[in-house]
């Protein structure tokens, strides 16, 4: 068995947390380890976003990085064909 604590949330938490899990068939547990994982997906994904608007915003360094995916995008095409 997992280890275990105890969290003090509100009751109106609770109980949203309770209506979500009962909605997808699981346990409370379940569904908060489903709602962090959507949540730190979302924020690396926002982290990845902002990473690229500051690429973007330098010319120089975004000609670089366009340039560098473009020698790998040309690795692609091996000459095998489609196999």
């Amino acid at each position: 068995m997992t280890n275990m604590t105890t969290i003090k949330v509100s009751i109106e938490t609770r109980n949203r947390l309770k209506k979500l899990a009962d909605a997808d068939h699981v346990t409370m547990d379940a569904e908060l380890a489903r709602a962090l994982d959507r949540a730190e997906e979302a924020q690396f994904w926002a982290g990845v976003r902002e990473d690229y608007s500051r690429l973007q915003a330098d010319a120089g360094n975004w000609a670089d990085y366009a340039s560098e995916l473009a020698e790998w995008d040309a690795t692609a095409d091996d000459g095998l064909g489609t196999e």
